[in-house]
């Protein structure tokens, strides 16, 4: 019986789209949904200068990474509506920072997920293509089904 399910999102039209089925899913089976998204730190993007000065006077360290979990807490807001949307009545969202297979398959673990959710394609560039994408690591590295949503 499928109790738990968690579902990967990074912003790409295949996450979104897996948050569809896993929601479908979760809500099928009155299970309850988690919503992660994964921050790489070594690949933080830079804010504007202008925003590095006031975090500077500010005080304000890693503003770069507070912006950038800001903006994952407004992707994982729309997720979990769109899980709503489709079904889900029990939605949770976390954010967690590491490497994102490893850390996609270690969260399934620690909160004893029936089945992963995570779209084929995501925001990867051509490190994805030479390395295999995450979605292929997950597979790889998972011990509960993984559905891969096109």
């Amino acid at each position: 019986m499928i109790e738990k399910v968690l579902v990967a999102v990074d912003g790409s039209a295949h996450s979104l789209k897996a948050v569809e089925y896993a929601a479908e899913i979760a809500g099928a089976c009155r299970a309850k949904l988690s919503i992660l998204t994964v921050l790489k730190p070594q690949k933080v993007p830079k804010v504007s200068e202008e925003l590095r000065k006031y975090a500077q006077l500010e005080h304000i360290d890693n503003a770069d990474y507070e912006a950038i979990k800001l903006l994952s807490s407004d992707l994982l807001s729309h997720a979990a509506d769109v899980a709503k949307k489709h079904g889900a009545t029990e939605v949770e969202t976390a954010v967690e920072t590491g490497p994102v297979a490893r850390t996609i398959v270690n969260t399934a673990v620690k909160k004893k997920v029936s089945m992963i959710v995570i779209g084929s394609r995501g925001l990867g560039n051509i490190e994805a293509t030479l390395r295999g994408g995450v979605s292929h690591r997950v597979e790889l590295l998972a011990s509960c089904p993984v559905l891969t949503v096109k």
